[in-house]
């Protein structure tokens, strides 16, 4: 037999002991608390009854005395006396019903209920023959009068009442007897259980230290031996082997164990200048973060500072303005008039200027205040072609429109909308040499409106086109000679009214022909044709 059936058989035997002790601990203690029940009812019933019937008794005695000697003219209240014997039987009659309620001698808790019945039906007949008596004594027939009275109280008083009350006296004398006798033999029992189990107990503790401390002995010495040297890092020793027990089993995981442990030595080892290798690379990743994180703060150091150098350009221009408009000395209205159309011109400008930035500042945080009305994109693209004619014959570029014949509904802002289109086409002639055509279509594909603006200008870098919509950015190559008016906010304005439409917007870096910009803009209806499907090899430079 293995040591560990051993152990589980010594281990199940204690604890069926355990379990025995303690169902008979509970017995005992359900025992106690019925006997004790038992008897306090017993004794509180017997005390009624005893008080019953020296209150009878004592009070027929008076009533005796008071009706046949002092001529029917009692010296106490009758009524007071018939309503305390009755509030004693009535506690004897509720002493009953509880031992009936906690399940307690049943029958007899109904005999003794009966039994103060009858006792309370007995006791009223008497307290009426009293009162009948009292009033034929009142009325002259003495004779009658005492006849009544003493055939009750010797049929009724010293006959049933004192039988009823002496028989009830006598069971619960017995009944406290047999609840004492009960709660000694219960006491009994549960002392030679407990010594019994106690016994028990001390020979299976005996058993299982003998177990322990003989049979244990030599296998946990060694088995200790062995862990200790492990632990010093000596994982060439093995630990004896010996029989065929859990002991014998455990050794030879033990020595398993080492020899895995020292194989797995080397592979930490290895690990470790894999992990080294690993934390040089990301620390090498966190690097490259931290440029990057200094490339924000570079350009948001450099937005305040753009910002500061476009608003002190046009703020020194009107305070010039001003100045010179101030010192001249002839013709003063003619020159306030110069200065002041120089001065609305100028201030025109900055508040585009500040628009514009206000238009990307509140993009960026989430605040819009486009409209949102049904608006056809062909009728956006013809009104904003048609705005930029000036600029389109000036530059004596050609402009096509391909743009279908099916209404492209979106929701939006349409003065927002032709905004964009302006941009992203002044931005095709600007950046390309004169002649230069330009092709605006239309096309719808996966639920969306796709717009594209394309040129065949000298086109744009990879490197640049990741740049082009960022704020103040202004790219090299332009044409057009009103450089003043070129802010770099074109492109990121573009951005900002695509993404409040919840579209987005892109160089097409596939595009060989020059320039081409992609704005993808969710539609409301669609119309047949979307055989013509976006790029796969697009790039998004922003959305």
């Amino acid at each position: 037999m293995q040591i560990r059936t051993k152990l589980v058989l010594c281990v199940s035997t204690l604890a069926m002991v355990i379990i025995a002790c303690s169902v008979l601990l509970l017995w005992n203690t359900y025992r106690s608390t019925y006997n004790h029940k038992r008897t306090n009812l017993a004794y509180s019933e017997l005390t009624k009854y005893l008080q019953l019937s020296g209150e009878v008794f004592r009070t027929f005695k008076q009533i005796r005395r008071d009706v046949l000697n002092e001529g029917g003219k009692l010296n106490f209240d009758l009524d007071q006396a018939q309503g305390s014997i009755s509030e004693i039987i009535s506690e004897i009659s509720d002493l009953a019903a509880e031992e009936s309620a906690i399940g307690l001698r049943t029958g007899e808790a109904l005999e003794d209920v009966a039994r103060a019945h009858a006792l309370s039906e007995e006791l009223v007949e008497a307290f009426a023959d009293v009162r009948r008596s009292i009033v034929l004594l009142k009325n002259g027939t003495i004779v009658e009068a005492k006849a009544l009275l003493g055939n009750s109280l010797e049929t009724r008083i010293d006959g049933k009442v004192a039988q009823v009350i002496e028989a009830a006296v006598n069971d619960e004398r017995v009944e406290v007897a047999e609840a004492l006798e009960e709660i000694e033999q219960t006491n009994l029992i549960a002392s030679w259980a407990a010594i019994g189990a106690t016994l028990s107990g001390l020979l299976l503790t005996g058993w299982v230290i003998y177990i322990l401390a003989l049979r244990l002995r030599i296998s946990l010495r060694n088995l200790e031996s062995g862990a200790e040297l492990f632990a010093a890092g000596q994982l060439d020793h093995r630990i004896p082997v010996s029989g065929s027990d859990e002991f014998a089993k455990l050794s030879h995981r033990f020595n398993s164990m080492a020899g895995q442990l020292r194989n797995q030595h080397q592979a930490l080892e290895d690990a470790r200048a894999s992990l080294e290798n690993r934390v040089m690379e990301r620390t090498e990743e966190l690097r490259t973060v931290n440029v990057e994180l200094q490339r924000r703060d570079e350009m948001r150091r450099q937005f305040f500072a753009d910002i500061g150098h476009e608003l002190r350009t046009p703020i020194t221009a009107v305070r010039g303005e001003a100045e010179v408009a101030l010192r001249s000395r002839v013709d003063h209205r003619e020159t306030y008039r110069s200065a002041l159309e120089r001065i609305v011109d100028i201030t025109g400008q900055l508040t585009r200027f500040v628009n514009d930035i206000f238009l990307i500042a509140r993009e960026q945080a989430g605040v819009s205040d486009m409209r949102r009305d049904e608006v056809d994109l062909r009728e956006a693209i013809t009104a904003a072609t048609e705005q930029l004619r000036s600029m389109i014959e000036e530059h004596q570029c050609k402009l096509s429109l391909d743009i279908g014949e099916v209404p492209a509904m979106i929701e939006g802002d349409s003065q927002r909308l032709c905004q964009l289109i302006q941009i992203l086409i002044s931005n095709a002639i600007q950046h390309s040499p004169a002649g230069v055509n330009v092709r605006a279509s239309l096309v719808c594909h996966d639920a969306e409106w796709q717009l594209s603006i394309e040129d065949d200008g000298q086109g744009i870098s990879k490197e640049e086109a990741t740049r082009v919509f960022e704020r103040f950015y202004r790219g090299g190559g332009t044409f057009d000679h009103d450089q003043a008016r070129n802010t770099g906010l074109g492109l990121p304005i573009a951005r900002s009214i695509a993404n409040s439409h919840g579209g987005r917007i892109w160089i097409d870096t596939s595009y060989s022909g020059g320039t081409a910009v992609r704005i993808s803009l969710p539609l409301i209806d669609c119309g047949s044709d979307d055989s013509n499907a976006l790029p796969d090899n697009e790039m998004e430079a922003y959305s």
